[in-house]
């Protein structure tokens, strides 16, 4: 045998070694536990009246244990829903075209939709509550599921039930492919022409520059401060929204990732490229990403925030593989803003509250906004 093949054997060897010493001390310490799970297995082997299937009662278990944790972005991802991500990753993926996440009753909440998308010319409205996909009530549905079920293959529809100030409504929606959807628009204001507006949907991993595109190109046509519209954006790629608040921030944190053994990475700014005054658009669809951008922008003193409470989704999620093509997604960390501000399941509070009502007939954060600014460039 010759050295190569006798390298490869020992680190087989030794891998095998500490993985059996691994689960061994995982037993020991947890006797009761995993006794009880055996005793299970082998009470169903011998006394249930019926057939069993084992791969059915493995997902249950594993299901069962992350339910456990009482933590709604925990949960077990069935072989299908794997494979939409997948599709996702490669760019091949049909869906109708909203961003959702699930509040603190439970219920899939539709927080934005992609601009000229098929749920946006169907009706479907940001703030709507998904009742039923295609007739099948979404009441005990992970947020992961409902994705999957909106999500399909070219030339196919969607019959989506959501609810509306207590009325449901139920509209059936073309599939379009999704990932090439610009996520930055900028104009300058018409009426107050030293006012650049931009607004960020979503961050993907695009978004970076685009934005810095978009203020490039506004640059060139002159403006003295800017608005940073957020509202029901809904996150999205981490990278993209610590890209842009680096182009703002002085230096200084922008977020700190804590995990659950307490190591923090910080991600930082080292100087502004780009100092004008500004105002930054909230509501309580602002989550996950475009939150982190919104505190770090406040805590550093960068911008002022206008609108209502933000959404309060600061929890990073990884997503582990099993043999069979299932996956646990697990809560694995948290963010917490540069002043060390831990705003999961609370939201970030504006420094300016404009509630925007159903039936307005302006936009009247928009026009607020503008006034905040017009103060802060006087």
């Amino acid at each position: 045998m010759n050295r190569a093949w006798k390298l490869l054997r020992d680190v087989v060897l030794t891998i095998c070694c500490l993985t059996t010493l691994c689960v061994g001390v995982l037993v020991v310490t947890n006797f009761e536990h995993v006794q009880k799970i055996v005793r299970t297995v082998a009470l169903i082997e011998q006394k249930y009246l019926w057939e069993s299937d084992a791969g059915t009662l493995a997902d249950g278990a594993v299901k069962g244990m992350l339910d456990g944790l009482g933590d709604k972005y925990t949960t077990y991802i069935d072989a299908d829903t794997i494979t939409g991500f997948m599709e996702q990753v490669s760019g091949d993926v049909y869906g109708i075209g909203v961003y959702t996440a699930e509040d603190e009753n439970g219920d899939i909440v539709i927080l934005s939709l992609v601009p000229e998308s098929p749920a946006e010319a169907a009706g479907i409205e940001a703030g709507d509550i998904i009742r039923a996909i295609d007739g099948e009530s979404t009441a005990d549905m992970t947020l992961d599921e409902a994705v999957s079920l909106m999500r399909g293959r070219p030339d196919t529809s969607a019959e989506i039930t959501v609810e509306r100030s207590g009325t449901e409504y139920t509209y059936v929606v073309n599939r379009f492919k999704l990932g090439n959807t610009v996520t930055v628009a900028g104009t300058i204001l018409e009426e107050h022409p030293d006012i650049a507006y931009l607004r960020i949907s979503e961050f993907s991993v695009q978004t970076g520059t685009e934005f810095a595109e978009q203020v490039n190109a506004l640059i060139k046509e002159g403006f003295s401060g800017m608005i940073l519209d957020l509202r029901d954006n809904g996150g999205g790629e981490v990278n993209s929204a610590v890209e842009v608040a680096r182009v703002f921030v002085p230096s200084g944190p922008i977020v700190h990732v804590v995990s659950g053994d307490g190591r923090v990475d910080t991600k930082s700014a080292t100087e502004a490229q780009l100092e004008v005054p500004m105002v930054v658009l909230v509501n309580g669809n602002t989550a996950s990403a475009s939150e982190i951008l919104a505190a770090a922008l406040k805590d550093s003193g960068t911008a002022t925030l206008v609108g209502t409470q933000t959404f309060g989704k600061a929890l990073v999620q990884g997503v582990y593989m099993y043999a069979d093509g299932t996956a646990m997604k697990i809560t694995e960390a948290k963010y917490l803003t540069p002043k060390q501000n831990d705003i999961n399941g609370v939201g970030i509070s504006p420094d300016v509250k404009v509630e925007l009502p159903a039936d307005a007939a302006t936009d009247i954060q928009l026009e607020r906004a503008i006034k905040v600014l017009q103060d802060k460039m006087r």
